[in-house]
């Protein structure tokens, strides 16, 4: 249904993913339903995995920093995805910060996303961003949403009135 709307308003679903070792941009009927059916056995598969499942011919399902790779090689300026990865909760002492923010800092794709996962350090998260280079925009509303809720109460580093101004 997602790539039926994509393309009725235009645009070119390329849904990113790693089937058996290589990774696709742009996945048929068929590709998407077979990933669909691997449910939870669908790898996770951020960049650094990259050689790593095609070595072993792997499934997976591409992170926000993987899917970022594959619109760098395939000049994709645009994708969207359901939230960013980024600084965890207690990071201080795990460093658990996700590969998503360095990859956002390097590529010149713009995400289009309902926000950081709540389950994250949000304001962490921004900051992050922030000095990275990395413009984290909230659109229509002053506050940044939280993947879930529309609002995780911190205020928006950048407030979009319209879809045209991004």
């Amino acid at each position: 249904r997602l790539e039926r709307e994509v393309r009725r308003h235009g645009a070119v679903p390329a849904t990113v993913a790693v089937l058996r070792g290589v990774l696709h941009i742009g996945l048929d009927d068929a590709q998407l339903e077979a990933l669909a059916k691997l449910g939870t056995r669908a790898r996770k598969v951020s960049r650094r995995d990259l050689a790593f499942v095609a070595a072993q011919r792997m499934n997976g399902a591409t992170t926000v920093a993987a899917t970022l790779y594959a619109c760098e090689l395939a000049d994709i300026p645009l994708f969207a995805t359901g939230g960013l990865g980024g600084v965890h909760r207690g990071a201080s002492e795990s460093f658990d910060i996700s590969a998503d923010i360095l990859e956002l800092a390097r590529s010149r794709a713009m995400v289009v996303c309902a926000g950081v996962k709540s389950v994250l350090d949000i304001a962490k998260t921004l900051e992050l961003l922030e000095t990275a280079g990395v413009a984290a925009c909230a659109l229509g509303q002053n506050t940044f949403p939280a993947f879930y809720t529309r609002s995780s109460k911190i205020p928006a580093p950048i407030v979009l009135a319209s879809e045209r101004d991004a």
